[in-house]
């Protein structure tokens, strides 16, 4: 079974905690994850001043790095959008947590957390569920989705991935 599940949520809500607790209980379950990270700035997947870095910094239009256990590519033209991105994922594992790209057309896994303002997700009907603290009283929450609390991450992969 192939599954795209978006983690969608404000900045500080959890999204990466749930996303790592998302993983290791799926990976248990011996299913292949891959993680899709939007970041709405700019980033540096290489540390200042190795070699990659100073090749980006250099001007190159792509850099890849290697080893016998992974490899990453970087490249500045012909960034694909988030289906590109999920074709490409879901040949290499069964399921794709997508955290951000809030926008896209992907079932989702509102994050909410006390004291964080909520994040507003259009359309709404794509969040399938709620998680971390109660929403319900919050305006503008999701009325339609189950939620499930911080302590329930296996209920909530067994909700997402029967």
């Amino acid at each position: 079974m192939r599954a795209v599940v978006v983690l969608a949520g404000t900045s500080g809500s959890g999204k990466t905690t749930l996303a790592e607790k998302l993983i290791r209980c799926l990976v248990a379950h011996r299913r292949r994850v891959a993680y899709l990270k939007h970041d709405a700035h700019s980033f540096e997947l290489d540390r200042r001043g190795k070699d990659t870095w100073r090749a980006m910094h250099a001007g190159a239009s792509a850099v890849a790095i290697a080893s016998a256990e992974q490899w990453a590519w970087l490249a500045r033209v012909g960034i694909p959008g988030i289906e590109e991105l999920v074709r490409r994922a879901l040949r290499l594992a069964d399921v794709c947590l997508v955290e951000g790209y809030h926008g896209s057309r992907y079932r989702k896994v509102l994050v909410v957390r006390r004291g964080v303002p909520l994040r507003i997700v259009r359309p709404a009907r794509t969040v399938v569920a709620t998680y971390g603290d109660s929403p319900r009283r919050r305006r503008g929450a999701p009325r339609h989705a189950p939620h499930f609390a911080w302590n329930e991450t296996d209920a909530l992969v067994a909700f997402l991935f029967p």
